[in-house]
Parts: C-alpha cells; sequence; structure tokens
C-alpha cells in the first residue's frame, strides 16, 4: 500500500493538488455555511425581541446578506447551498431596503448609501435573477440614489453602472435627464482613461503642489513667528502681524513654486508629442504634450504648415518654461525649430496664470499679552498658529443636484464685494456665486429663474427689486429667495437700517437701500412665500472703541432691527442688531453663508425652515466664539400672519 501511494504521489503530483485543494475549499465553504446559518438564526432571533431597535436588526440582516453573497458566489447552480442562498437573500432583501430609508430618514447618508447598494448589487446579480427582485416598485428608487450619489462624488465608473441600471428598470419618460448625466459620466471616464493611456507615467510619484508646499510652508512659517530672545515686544509685533505674515508667506509660496518646477519638470522632444491635424481657419496645430494640449499658430501661406507637420519627426524643442496650474506642472512657453531654422514660438502664460495653484495660509489671533507675562525679551516664544487652507471651501464642492425642477421659484442674489469708497467685505462675491449654484443645482431653480447682481450700485439695485416686482406680475403663485451679502449701515439720528450700495459710503443714508422699503416691497408681491437671507451686520463698534468696517460686515452705529410686517416674508439675519457678520476666513465663505450652505448640502436642499435655523444659528454662536472670539447669533423674523408655520416651510419644492 505504502509503495502505491508513493508511486501515485511520483507520478501524479498534480493530481494531489488539486485533491487537497478540493478539500481544503470544501472545508472553507462548509465553514461559510456555518457562519452564514447561524447569523440567520441571530437575526430571526432579534426580530421576535420587542427591545431591541430597528436599526439592529437591519445591520444583522446586512451582515447575514454578506454571508451568504458569499456561499452563492461560490456555490455551483443546482447545489443546496446555492438554492439555500438564494432562498434567504430574497427574504433578506427587503430589510436591506427598509434599512436604507431607515437610515436615509435619520440623516445617516453613507450607511443608507450602504444598504441601498448591498440591496441594489444582490438584485442586480445573475444568480438572482429568477427573483425578479429589480421589479420591485422601489428599486428605481434605491437605484438613482446610488447614482446620483456617486456621481456627485465624481466616481463617475460606478455612477456609470448604475445609472445604466435605472434606465433599464424605468421607462423611457424618465431618460432624457438621466442619459445626459451619463453621457457626462462616461464623457469624463473615456477623457481621464486616455489621458492615462498616452501620458501615464509623467506625474507618477509627483505630489500635487499644495502638498509639497503644505509642510515646507507651515514648518517655515512656525519658525518665522518665534520671538528671538534679544527681541522687544514693540520690535516683535511690529515684525509679526497680519499683513507681514502674508508677505512672509507669498515670498515662501514663490520659492517654493521654482524650487517644484526644477525639481519636477522634465524637458521633452517631439518624441514625447504628438501633432494632430491642421486647423486652416485657425491657421494652428493642436499639439498632445505629457504636460497637456498646446495651440501653435503656423502660417499656411507658401505651405508652411504643411511643411512644418511633414518634418515633424526632425523638429526640435528649445527654451521649455513650466508653471503650476490646477496643483500640477504645465507648459507655460517653448520653442519649436524647424530643420531650415524657422522658430515658432508657443506662450500661453496669461491663460496659465489664471488658474495658477494658491497656498493660503490663515493665522490665529497672536497672544502679545502672553510675551509681555513672559518675561519678554529673555526668552523666545512661540506663537500663534499656522494654518494652511488648500483648495476650495468643502461647500464648494460636491453640490447635491436636484432631479425635479423648481419652475415656480424665482432667486434674487446680491453679492456687494468691491466698495469703491470703503473697505470690501471679503468673500461676499463667493457667496453670491456658490449660492446661485445650490439655488440650481439642489434647490431646482431653472438658470433663467436666478436673477444676480453682484456688486451692486443703488440703481442695480433698484433694478433687482423692480425685475423681480415684473416677474411676480407676470406669474402666479410663486415663491422668492432673497439673498444679500454686503455691508450693512445705520443711520445716525434714526437708526434705521440700510444696505449699501457699491457706490456709497454711508454718510448719506438717502443713496442706500432702506431695509424697511426692502421688506414691504417683497411683501407686497403677493408671493406663496418669500425668503430673505442677509449676511451683513448693522453693528457697531468694539470694546476698544474701534470700528469694524475693515474685518467685519457692517460699521459702526447700532441699527434699530426692521421686522416684516405683511405678507409670508421670512427675513434669516446673520447676526443680532448689536452683533457683528464675520467672515469664516478659513473656508472663504461669510461665517453664516457657509452654515446655510452646510445645510442645503448635508439635507441635499430637504429642510425645513425650523431646521434650517436651529442648524444655522448653533453652529454660527459655536464657531464665532471659537474663530473669533465673539458671539455672533443669526436671528430669524418674519410676518405676523405665518408666525405660527413658518418652520415647516422648505425651499427645495
Amino acid at each position: 500500500m505504502d509503495k502505491a501511494i508513493k508511486y501515485l504521489f511520483n507520478h501524479h503530483k498534480s493530481l494531489w493538488v488539486v485533491m487537497i485543494l478540493l478539500v481544503c475549499t470544501t472545508a472553507t465553504h462548509g465553514q461559510s455555511i456555518a457562519q452564514a446559518d447561524n447569523n440567520y438564526k441571530q437575526f430571526v432571533m432579534m426580530r421576535s425581541i420587542d427591545t431591541i431597535s430597528k436599526g439592529d436588526i437591519y445591520l444583522k440582516a446586512l451582515e447575514c446578506a454578506r454571508d451568504y453573497k458569499q456561499v452563492l458566489i461560490s456555490s455551483p447552480s443546482g447545489v443546496e447551498s446555492f438554492d439555500k442562498s438564494c432562498a434567504v437573500l430574497a427574504t433578506l432583501y427587503p430589510f436591506l431596503k427598509a434599512g436604507a430609508g431607515y437610515n436615509s430618514q435619520a440623516r445617516q447618508d453613507s450607511l443608507a448609501m450602504v444598504f441601498a447598494k448591498e440591496a441594489v448589487d444582490l438584485a442586480m446579480m445573475k444568480e438572482m435573477q429568477s427573483k425578479n427582485l429589480r421589479k420591485d416598485n422601489y428599486y428605481p428608487e434605491l437605484v438613482y440614489f446610488i447614482a446620483a450619489r456617486t456621481y456627485n462624488k465624481e466616481d463617475y465608473e460606478n455612477a456609470i453602472i448604475y445609472l445604466k441600471e435605472y434606465m433599464d428598470v424605468t421607462d423611457a419618460s424618465k431618460h432624457t435627464r438621466v442619459l445626459a448625466y451619463l453621457k457626462e459620466a462616461e464623457g469624463l471616464v473615456a477623457q481621464k482613461k486616455k489621458s492615462e493611456e498616452k501620458f501615464e507615467d509623467v506625474y507618477k510619484g509627483i505630489p500635487y503642489f499644495d502638498v509639497f508646499a503644505k509642510e515646507s510652508i507651515e514648518k517655515s512659517m512656525n519658525k518665522w513667528k518665534e520671538k528671538d530672545p534679544y527681541e522687544t515686544i514693540e520690535e516683535y509685533k511690529k515684525r509679526v502681524n497680519e499683513e507681514t505674515a502674508k508677505k512672509k508667506q507669498e515670498e515662501l509660496q514663490k520659492i517654493l513654486m521654482d524650487e517644484y518646477v526644477q525639481r519636477f519638470a522634465k524637458n521633452m522632444t517631439v518624441a514625447d508629442m504628438k501633432i494632430m491635424p491642421y486647423d486652416a481657419e485657425n491657421q494652428s496645430f493642436l499639439i498632445e504634450t505629457p504636460y497637456g494640449d498646446i495651440l501653435l499658430k503656423v502660417p499656411r501661406t507658401d505651405n508652411e504648415a504643411r511643411q512644418f507637420a511633414e518634418n515633424w519627426t526632425s523638429v526640435n524643442v528649445y527654451n521649455q518654461k513650466f508653471v503650476i496650474a490646477d496643483k500640477k506642472l504645465a507648459l507655460a512657453s517653448l520653442t519649436f525649430s524647424t530643420p531650415t531654422g524657422k522658430l515658432y514660438e508657443y506662450n500661453n502664460q496669461q491663460v496659465l496664470a489664471y488658474n495658477q495653484t494658491e497656498v493660503a495660509a490663515n493665522f490665529a489671533p497672536i497672544d502679545y499679552g502672553m510675551l509681555s507675562n513672559s518675561g519678554g525679551s529673555q526668552s523666545k516664544q512661540h506663537v500663534g498658529k499656522t494654518e494652511v487652507v488648500v483648495g476650495l471651501s468643502d461647500v464648494d464642492v460636491n453640490i447635491p443636484r436636484n432631479k425635479n425642477t423648481n419652475t415656480n421659484t424665482f432667486a434674487v442674489i446680491i453679492a456687494n464685494e468691491d466698495y469703491t469708497l470703503v473697505p470690501p467685505v471679503p468673500m461676499a462675491g463667493n457667496d453670491g456665486t456658490i449660492f446661485a449654484t445650490y439655488c440650481e443645482q439642489t434647490l431646482g431653480l431653472p438658470k433663467e429663474n436666478i436673477l444676480s447682481y453682484p456688486n451692486a450700485t443703488y440703481g442695480k439695485m433698484i433694478r433687482a427689486v423692480q425685475d423681480i416686482t415684473n416677474i411676480a406680475k407676470a406669474y402666479n403663485d410663486i415663491h422668492i429667495i432673497f439673498y444679500y451679502a454686503g455691508h450693512g449701515i445705520p443711520n445716525e439720528s434714526t437708526r434705521d437700517a440700510f444696505l449699501l450700495p457699491i457706490d456709497a459710503d454711508g454718510s448719506q443714508t438717502e443713496a442706500c437701500y432702506p431695509l424697511k422699503r426692502l421688506y414691504g416691497e417683497l411683501s407686497s408681491l403677493g408671493a406663496q412665500s418669500v425668503v430673505v437671507f442677509l449676511d451683513a451686520c448693522f453693528s457697531g463698534a468694539t470694546g476698544d472703541g474701534s470700528t469694524l468696517m475693515a474685518s467685519a460686515r457692517g460699521i459702526s452705529l447700532r441699527a434699530r432691527q426692521e421686522r416684516p410686517t405683511g405678507g409670508n416674508l421670512i427675513a434669516f439675519s446673520a447676526a443680532s442688531d448689536d452683533e457683528t457678520a464675520y467672515p469664516y476666513k478659513e473656508q472663504r465663505h461669510g461665517l453664516f453663508t457657509y452654515f446655510l450652505l452646510k445645510k442645503l448640502q448635508s439635507s441635499k436642499g430637504n429642510t425645513t425652515l425650523g431646521e434650517l435655523c436651529k442648524y444655522v444659528t448653533e453652529n454660527v454662536k459655536q464657531k464665532s466664539v471659537v474663530i473669533n472670539r465673539k458671539i455672533q447669533t443669526p436671528v430669524v423674523t418674519c410676518s405676523p400672519d405665518i408666525q405660527e408655520s413658518w418652520g415647516k416651510m422648505k425651499l427645495k419644492r
């Protein structure tokens, strides 16, 4: 017997390997079935106990579904474990759907996504087609939920899968808008794939400029902000302040930009490029390069362009210069030289400068009192904290898209940043731009329903109100959103509040727009609702007597708070009448506007005005105390007729 076994082993080793693997696989498969069955028994038991929450039951269903999916995948069709897994998964499917809805209502969007994806992926499995899960009435909504979320997160490859699935399970009347998203996603994926195929190694191992620069800037700025032991307090305050910190940071950034280009840019030859067919109308060639496409002007007279293309492989490239665009290396200029000595210059510095990456640093207040109490020049002190903020605010990206069109709502947006006679209102322009985007994408307003008036003069403010008045006369039962970001001003004698046009300084309030007049005109339009957002204040002086004009959204006399007296008007104001509306520099928005947008983003616009008020008020108060050391309390006022009902109203319809 031993000789027979030895013979089989020596002459049929591959057979032994297969047998051993089969035994191991069978054992593992058996363990997987046992685990799945045990979890399912626990799930059934949990359902019979009243004290166990729905959330826990749904999580157990999720665990069971994942176990049985693994068994199903590893089981041949027709065997007992295959059939059993299909049956149990069909039983668990309704609990996965319910788990998605449960967590969505609880604002647990990430967990809702997990349940929805598990349910849809299960229904899409070829092994489960006989169960007809895709014919469930709620199934298309689950698919759309996943498709929209993956699309908004720019996960276009997965978005394509679920957008196609949505089209497969819905009728043609719902395909038009989804098809537009599908084509865009497919185009972006194809573009990315094409770019990666052509020049996949160019940026390999090269960090984005913001990542490259951040650590170095932080280190250098922290070192620069140390107090020298031989430096007096006054000398230190003169050397280290917001103005000098900004200049220092700009110097460091310029040095690092040059270092980044020198370290990572690589000179090219025409072998690294691809010349595309000539554009005779514009007399130029499109040339694809590892650092982006460029347009090169070459005249067509005397066959000059034809000769350039025919001699392409013999063309030399000189004077290659690079800049940083969109956080990566890009071509600024280069020179092409033909065998006959003709030179052709490419220069795109002006365009690239527009996209040039900036690394912005925000500085916490410097505690000079701490320096004074610590012995002054006898020791070094590390003061303040350097923060490097890169890129857009988190509310400027991943803006939710509303699948419905809100045709009966109109928005008026006035964003006054660049004043001619008084200091600017930092980031008010960005506030207006991004709020308009939320109106279109999240609230579903058609683009033509959004009336924007950036940097409005007094005349333009009058025009804005007249425009919405004319619209209200032409339409029945409209809703109005009015948004203002900019300076506010009180009248010195009456304390009446005014919005400050960019061409006024507030000394003559006759040239400013009265808030009382605005409320009156909007209330008289007969709209179903008018919601006003004012990221402005009408505050007084600080405790030390200095004005807030240079740093806050308001100037120096306390104004009387205006209240709507008629119509269906609700007004959200950024601050109470004796407070200041501050900017949120780190997020590049007004503090009030940032949390307004944050709530619209997290709720996808599906929030009541009461919920919006609570969220914005709480977060603005808390954040202002931390970053400004000052109280800022948003306040909501409304017309008497809707005193009891305004909290249940919504912007999204």
